[in-house]
C-alpha cells in the first residue's frame, strides 16, 4: 500500500488502516475533497487564518463548539498583517477537547503534543484558552463566502498586550499593543479597556501606549 501524500509503501497489518504510519496523514481523509486545499492559494496571514477558520467553525458549531481566534493570529488580524506569527491559537470550550479533536481529525489533521497540525498546508492549531475566559460579547464575527470566523474583541487582545507590556516588560507587546490602539482607535471602547487596566494594575501601561497612538497621529 502506498500514502497518497508522502508516497511511502507498506504492508498493512489490517485491512484498510486509518492513517499513514510515516506522516501521519488520514487516509480515509482522501476518498472526499479536501474543504482546506483553497489555502494552498493563499498567502500566509491573517486571511489565510480567517479562511481556514471560516470553515473549520461552521463544523465545529454544528457539534457545539465555538472556536475564538486568540493570541498572536488575533494581533496578526487586527494589525493587517504588521505582526505575523506561525499558528493559530484558539478558546474553546475545553469540555469538548474530544470532540473538537474528532473533527480536526476530519480535516485530515493529526495531533502531535499540543498542535494539530496538517503539513502539507503549513497550518498549526492550539487550543491553550477557554472559552469562559473571553468576552463573548466583544467578539468579531468575520464573515466569508465559507461562513464565519470568531476573533477575541480588540480590547480583550490589547489588554492581553498592554498586561505582558506592563508585567513582563514586553516592548514587543507594547508595540503590538500601540498598533491595535492606533488602527481601532474608533471602535476600541477605552472606557472599559481602562476599567479592566485598572482592576489589573496595568493603568499605567495604558497611559503609555494612549501617549505612544497621539504622538503617531500628531507626526502622520
Amino acid at each position: 500500500m502506498k500514502c497518497p501524500k508522502c508516497d511511502y509503501g507498506w504492508v498493512p497489518r489490517k485491512k484498510d488502516p486509518k492513517a499513514c504510519p510515516r506522516c501521519k496523514q488520514r487516509l480515509d481523509y482522501y476518498k472526499t475533497a479536501d474543504p482546506l486545499s483553497g489555502a494552498m492559494s493563499i498567502e500566509r496571514g491573517f486571511q489565510r487564518t480567517i479562511y481556514v477558520m471560516s470553515i473549520i467553525s461552521e463544523r465545529l458549531k454544528k457539534k457545539g463548539i465555538l472556536p475564538v481566534i486568540i493570541g498572536g493570529a488575533a494581533v496578526e488580524f487586527y494589525t493587517r498583517d504588521w505582526y505575523a506569527t506561525g499558528d493559530i491559537d484558539l478558546a474553546i470550550d475545553k469540555k469538548k477537547r474530544e470532540g473538537f479533536g474528532e473533527i480536526m481529525e476530519e480535516f485530515g489533521f493529526h495531533r502531535e503534543g499540543r498542535m494539530w497540525i496538517r503539513e502539507d498546508l503549513n497550518l498549526y492549531i492550539e487550543i491553550p484558552a477557554d472559552i469562559k475566559d473571553v468576552s463573548a460579547d466583544r467578539l468579531t464575527e468575520v464573515k466569508t463566502e465559507k461562513g464565519s470566523a470568531y476573533v477575541i474583541g480588540p480590547e480583550d487582545i490589547l489588554l492581553d498586550r498592554i498586561q505582558a507590556a506592563e508585567h513582563w516588560k514586553s516592548q514587543g507587546d507594547r508595540e503590538q499593543a500601540i498598533r491595535i490602539g492606533a488602527a481601532f482607535y474608533d471602535e476600541i471602547d477605552w472606557g472599559y479597556t481602562r476599567k479592566r487596566c485598572k482592576k489589573e494594575l496595568s493603568e499605567s501601561m495604558l497611559d503609555e501606549v494612549l501617549e505612544a497612538i497621539r504622538d503617531e497621529n500628531d507626526n502622520s
